[in-house]
């Protein structure tokens, strides 16, 4: 930003912005969560006298109404925090405009407890010089990945699992990706969340444009595949058995008043994305509600949600809570209930692939899943780079597979209860009931859902965390022998602010694609719609 000049009063370059945007006839209200913020900055400076500027920047909508943009700014003032309270200040105003090409230098905040106070305006009184102010770029420039925090105090299978990353968006996708096929991986550990028991299943959605790398994500499959192999193995034994047995019964059923013998339930922990609706939930019924899908193309899940084959969305929001899942068997006119669903996705795709499967920020499917947006780099990357040996990546992470699924044979059968400590209960509800309200004010009340199932998400990327946690000792006085006396894990320190350290991003990676949706129509007339954004 320019530096402004001194003389210059924050009322004075308001006035000068707000005419340079009318001048310029520019929009930047189009989206829903800038138009609150820019009302949220207006009332931090100059309380409800800031109505008026806020109806001249935002009369350049489609389909601004004064009626409902002074019901929005009253609203807004209804539930702003006192002055200094915010994050949101006059600063914002001038980033947003700065985003729509519209640059003035930014005021400096008020100074703290010299603010807002109902019924009394600064409009006219604010004079205060402008000073450079650039907490608002700060904030918008904030690292949107997280390896980089937390790389050295992984489990040791993560760090193997980004040892030859070749950026922070990678390391942070293949981490992502393995924590989600793991999460299907250990249903046999829950924890205790408001009061209920919940397991570690996660659901991810890594997005970016063509090319830009997301395949990667495909590599984490590997993890996964030696017990897939191994009940698929086993179902084919079983089904062997079975078509013997049948052939028996079959050769003398009518000399005998034998039973026929029972097929074999489908073993399976992979899910192809394009089953069917009764497919996919007869499948996980026959896995104890256990299962994976794994898919990189996202649209082949948003087709077989819009096709014949039956939209298994409702499904999706029930798993993740693991709410019972009920559906009729056309077969034999049988009525299934899959108590209990432990199941996880890790789908990737373009941004418009989110769009197509979940087509507005209140679809009940947006809050449940993790996002994570990676950008584009027009950098060619050496596609031909030194490795270890001779060793691939495909098979780098099929022997880290290999690992944990040895890992799993050893661990409990049993269920095993994981827990925070007390002092990572008050960290974790200090940091959400701060970050609920902020986030709350800042983008709406759509967000909220978001963000509080974030707090679930963290709970369960800790769990996964404190599991493979046990995997870096082991012997007969190890973590791990221990657990398996006690049935109990307690969530190390470490691990905490790892989970909590990454859902800090995955907050901004949220914001990131929830503003990109279409929000319902009362509360803006159906703002990027209208304007064919």
């Amino acid at each position: 930003m320019t530096p402004p000049r001194k003389s210059d009063t924050t009322a004075e370059a308001v006035e000068a912005l707000t005419i340079l945007i009318e001048s310029q006839g520019v929009d930047i209200t189009a989206n829903y969560s800038d138009w609150l913020r820019i009302a949220f900055a207006l009332i931090d400076e100059f309380g409800m006298d800031g109505e008026s500027y806020f109806h001249r920047i935002s009369a350049f909508y489609t389909n601004y109404s004064q009626d409902e943009a002074s019901k929005q700014f009253n609203q807004c003032y209804q539930s702003a925090p006192p002055s200094g309270k915010s994050r949101v200040t006059i600063a914002t105003l001038f980033y947003i405009a700065a985003q729509h090409g519209v640059s003035l230098p930014a005021p400096c905040p008020p100074q703290r407890g010299t603010g807002r106070r109902s019924g009394v305006s600064r409009l006219s009184s604010s004079t205060q010089p402008v000073e450079e102010f650039e907490e608002l770029e700060e904030t918008a420039s904030q690292p949107m990945t997280f390896s980089q925090v937390i790389h050295d105090n992984l489990p040791y299978i993560m760090k193997r699992v980004i040892a030859d990353t070749h950026s922070d968006e990678d390391s942070d996708i293949l981490i992502l990706g393995s924590l989600a096929v793991i999460s299907a991986c250990i249903p046999n550990v829950y924890g205790v969340y408001d009061r209920r028991p919940v397991h570690a299943n996660l659901f991810l959605f890594v997005t970016a444009p063509a090319s830009a790398g997301k395949g990667r994500l495909s590599l984490c499959r590997h993890l996964a595949e030696p017990m897939h192999k191994y009940l698929r193995d086993k179902y084919k034994q079983d089904l062997k058995k079975y078509n013997e047995e049948m052939v028996v019964y079959n050769a003398n059923k009518k000399a005998s008043l034998a039973v026929p013998p029972k097929e074999p339930p489908f073993l399976t922990l992979i899910i192809p994305a394009n089953s069917t609706a009764t497919v996919v939930y007869q499948t996980l019924s026959e896995n104890d509600g256990v299962g994976l899908l794994f898919e990189t193309e996202g649209d082949t899940l948003a087709n077989a949600f819009n096709s014949d084959l039956g939209n298994y969305s409702d499904g999706f929001r029930k798993a993740f809570h693991h709410e019972t899942i009920s559906y009729l068997r056309k077969k034999d006119h049988e009525y299934v209930e899959i108590r209990r669903p432990k199941f996880s996705a890790v789908l990737s795709g373009t941004r418009q692939q989110i769009f197509n499967l979940i087509p507005n920020a209140e679809n009940g499917l947006f809050s449940r899943f993790i996002f994570y947006s990676m950008g584009t780099e027009i950098v060619w990357r050496d596609m031909f780079p030194a490795m270890e040996g001779t060793i691939t990546a495909d098979e780098r992470f099929s022997q880290i597979g290999k690992d944990f699924y040895a890992f799993l044979k050893d661990f409990p059968k049993d269920d095993v209860q994981f827990t925070l400590s007390h002092s990572q209960k008050q960290r974790f509800n200090e940091f959400f009931t701060e970050t609920q309200s902020e986030y709350a004010l800042t983008f709406g009340d759509d967000i909220v859902a978001s963000v509080r199932r974030l707090g679930l998400i963290l709970f369960r990327i800790a769990m996964i965390l404190s599991v493979l946690r046990l995997m870096d000792s082991r012997g007969t006085a190890s973590p791990l022998s221990l657990v398996k006396k006690s049935k109990e894990i307690v969530c190390t320190d470490i691990d905490f602010q790892s989970a909590l350290a990454i859902v800090k991003v995955l907050l901004l990676h949220t914001v990131d694609v929830f503003q990109s949706l279409p929000r319902h129509p009362y509360e803006r007339l159906q703002t990027n719609a209208a304007k064919g954004s």
